[in-house]
C-alpha cells in the first residue's frame, strides 16, 4: 500500500538508506533534513513523500517535488528500496504511482539526476527499465570520475 509520510516512518526510512550501502552520510543527512521539512512544515509545497508498506513494515520511499521556476516539470529526489526486497517490483511501483499523480496534477516532465559511478549502474538500469531516458551527462560534476546523469521522462 502506498500513502504519505508519517512521522514514525523517519526511523524505518533512515535503515533503507543505510542498508542499501550506496549512500554516504551527507546523502542521508539530506534525505533526511528533506523527510524533516515535510514532516514539521505543513504547508511546504516543495516536496511530497510516500512510502510502500506491507504489515507496518516500510517496503520503500520515493521523494518528489515540482522543479522551481518552472510550469508542469517535477524532479524526483529521491527513491529507495529495502534492499532485501530490491528486484520485486516495488520501485517501479512507486515510480508508477508518481507518475500517474503528477499526471493528474497536469505535470509534463519528471527529471531524476543521478551518479554516474559505477556503483549507480544499478540504478542507472532501473531508470532505464522505467523508459527513462538520459537528457544529459555532466562529466566530473559531483567529483572527478563522477558524472551527474540526468534523466528523464514527458508524461
Amino acid at each position: 500500500m502506498i500513502r504519505k509520510l508519517q512521522a514514525g516512518d523517519r526511523d524505518k526510512i533512515l535503515r533503507i538508506l543505510s542498508d542499501t550501502g550506496n549512500f554516504n552520510d551527507e546523502e542521508i543527512k539530506i534525505a533526511l533534513e528533506l523527510i524533516d521539512v515535510y514532516l514539521n512544515n505543513k504547508d511546504q509545497k516543495d516536496y511530497e513523500i510516500y512510502v510502500d508498506e506491507n504489515e507496518n513494515d516500510i517496503l520503500g520511499y520515493v521523494c518528489f517535488g515540482p522543479r522551481p521556476l518552472t510550469v508542469g516539470t517535477y524532479d524526483l529526489y529521491w527513491i529507495a528500496v529495502n534492499p532485501v526486497i530490491q528486484s520485486k517490483g516495488i520501485g517501479s511501483a512507486l515510480m508508477k504511482f508518481v507518475e500517474t499523480n503528477l499526471k493528474k496534477n497536469n505535470a509534463r516532465l519528471l527529471l531524476i539526476e543521478t551518479s554516474g559511478k559505477s556503483s549507480y549502474e544499478k540504478e542507472r538500469k532501473f531508470y532505464h527499465k522505467n523508459e527513462y531516458s538520459v537528457f544529459s551527462e555532466i562529466k566530473d560534476f559531483y567529483n572527478k570520475g563522477d558524472s551527474l546523469v540526468i534523466f528523464g521522462k514527458y508524461l
